[in-house]
């Protein structure tokens, strides 16, 4: 197997890019809404995006192996592929309910239940600062919603609803990423990203409304290619930041969405102060962003150093 050589600081940057673009979307997504819906806001970018991976995979002439997969894996293929594009879609519509503050909140859930997932599916251990993270991660949550807390008991309420809605967000792309852990054995992952946004594209095929494309204004249609370009720019920095950084050190990088959000409509709203889609949220509410920061940041993290002390131990035993 041949090792890419580590280069930090590019892994960083390329980190930075994908957390920072990632963070920015729900604020275009949630603008875009108004013009186009969700369905179909999804379906382009899904298009978009297995256009261009395959004529980047035809040059390569690295298609992914399907028939000489086992039934198994392609069974697999597909539930991943169904669960990112139920990813997708999720987050997108829940930005009819809620505001891209609370969406790129609670979407870091994904954290924990990465984590739940690795420990049930995998036996991964469940170490001391996992839980220590898990911890600051529900207290970020509750203090983000100080204000909230209250209304999220009426399932009436359209604020609740989207919460909900992105809950099983994050819950459907954790079943993506952890298939993905068995996929990588027999693809590379952009391999497995073609295959997802091929299944994707067909699935949401029947449910779309193509034509409104041709209804956008001038501004609806830059954030719509906006948002296409953000899903190939942003996961081919993700993959390639993978490929010459430590991942629990990517992970702990892109933890930082959540501040680029609340920071760009922060600008928003200080250009323009009648801006309506933000949640002007209070200290109390950016300290649980922090929060949310700092337990997803010691979760990703925790793989390297578990590593680094089985490794230390190992090294001292005679």
């Amino acid at each position: 197997m041949q090792v890419t050589q580590q280069r930090p600081v590019l892994g960083f940057c390329l980190s930075l890019t994908a957390a920072m673009l990632w963070g920015v979307l729900p604020v275009a997504l949630k603008e875009l809404l108004a013009g186009m819906d969700a369905t179909t806001i999804v379906w382009y970018r899904f298009f978009v995006a297995l256009l261009v991976l395959t004529l980047w995979l035809l040059i390569k002439r690295q298609l992914p192996p399907l028939l000489s997969a086992s039934s198994r894996v392609n069974g697999m293929l597909l539930i991943a592929a169904l669960g990112l594009c139920a990813n997708y879609y999720l987050f997108s519509y829940s930005l009819n309910f809620v505001n891209a503050e609370t969406s790129e909140a609670v979407i870091q859930l994904t954290t924990l239940f990465l984590i739940l997932g690795g420990v049930f599916v995998y036996g991964e251990p469940f170490v001391a600062v996992q839980k220590l993270g898990t911890a600051i991660l529900v207290v970020g949550l509750l203090l983000f919603f100080n204000e909230r807390l209250r209304g999220f008991i009426h399932l009436d309420d359209g604020e609740t609803v989207g919460v909900i809605i992105v809950v099983f967000a994050a819950i459907t792309w954790t079943v993506y990423a952890l298939l993905q852990k068995h996929l990588l054995k027999t693809f590379s992952s952009v391999q497995i990203l073609l295959c997802i946004y091929a299944v994707s594209v067909i699935v949401l095929l029947p449910f779309i409304s193509p034509m409104s494309l041709f209804a956008l204004n001038p501004f609806e249609l830059g954030l719509l290619i906006f948002c296409c370009l953000n899903t190939l720019v942003a996961y081919g920095a993700f993959a390639e930041a993978l490929n010459i950084w430590d991942a629990s050190k990517v992970s702990a990088t892109l933890a930082l969405a959540p501040l680029f959000t609340i920071v760009s409509l922060k600008v928003i709203v200080w250009i323009n102060p009648d801006y309506l889609h933000s949640d002007r949220l209070n200290w109390v509410s950016i300290l649980g962003a922090g929060f949310l920061v700092l337990g997803s940041v010691l979760t990703a993290l925790v793989p390297v150093l578990y590593r680094r002390r089985a490794l230390s131990k190992a090294d001292v035993m005679p």
